[in-house]
């Protein structure tokens, strides 16, 4: 027989707001000049969010059944991408050696001539290779390939971790849970919405399962996922 599925503690909502902190200063970095000193503190803080969302994506996904599989597939993609590769690098730059590698917008640096912000390999530096174009475009580019993994895991995990189908009967049937799991759930009493509201159209079930989903909080992941996924 199959057992109820208890949820772990971590949340989805961990990781969007880890989401909104990457978001939050990849937006201050387009209205920041390369130039300003902040402009390095910025990316600095916007290339540490952004390389810890996949790490609470894990931290959250980790006691659901069959992640571990489905994430290693996603990760090796990660692997493989060339913007991804290095924004770790520059991540573990920016904290371990303090370096940024930001030329700024018309600067000279080794000799070279930058007209635009762009990334550029310090001397000495550990870092060998650097995807070419705008920082800021490179790191929406970068954040928006994250994102990819993460709206792929709502979709095949939705189940679990999407507000708008927990309510659902597939969910119920998923989770081997009743209405009444679902009442406790959300901190009502067991049977609380158990009345005859002699619908002729709608079945009681669906009316309760309309009811508690209103109880079920507010869904923001998909806000970051539309406004970096869908193409304008």
């Amino acid at each position: 027989m199959q057992d109820k599925f208890e949820f772990p503690n971590a949340g989805i909502h961990i990781v969007s707001h880890k989401i909104g902190e990457a978001d939050y200063f990849l937006n201050q970095l387009k209205k920041t000049h390369s130039w300003n000193d902040e402009y390095n503190y910025i990316f600095s803080a916007f290339v540490s969010a952004l390389r810890s969302i996949t790490f609470t994506l894990q931290y959250v996904m980790k006691k659901y059944p069959n992640f571990d599989e489905w994430y290693k597939i996603r990760q090796d993609k990660l692997r493989e991408s060339q913007v991804a590769k290095s924004f770790v690098e520059f991540r573990n730059q920016a904290q371990k050696t303090g370096i940024i590698p930001i030329a700024k917008q018309n600067s000279y640096s080794d000799g070279i001539f930058y007209d635009s912000t762009q990334f550029y390999i310090p001397t000495n530096s550990e870092i060998k290779n650097i995807p070419s174009g705008n920082v800021v475009e490179l790191s929406e580019k970068c954040l928006t390939e994250v994102l990819e993994i993460v709206a792929e895991c709502y979709k095949d995990f939705d189940v679990y971790i999407d507000p708008r189908v927990l309510f659902t009967e597939r969910a119920l049937k998923q989770l081997n849970w009743t209405i009444e799991d679902l009442e406790e759930f959300v901190g009502l009493p067991k049977g609380y919405t158990d009345i005859d509201y002699e619908d002729a159209e709608i079945s009681n079930k669906e009316i309760r399962l309309k009811l508690l989903r209103k109880q079920g909080g507010d869904e923001t992941l998909q806000a970051y996922l539309d406004k970096y996924l869908i193409k304008k």
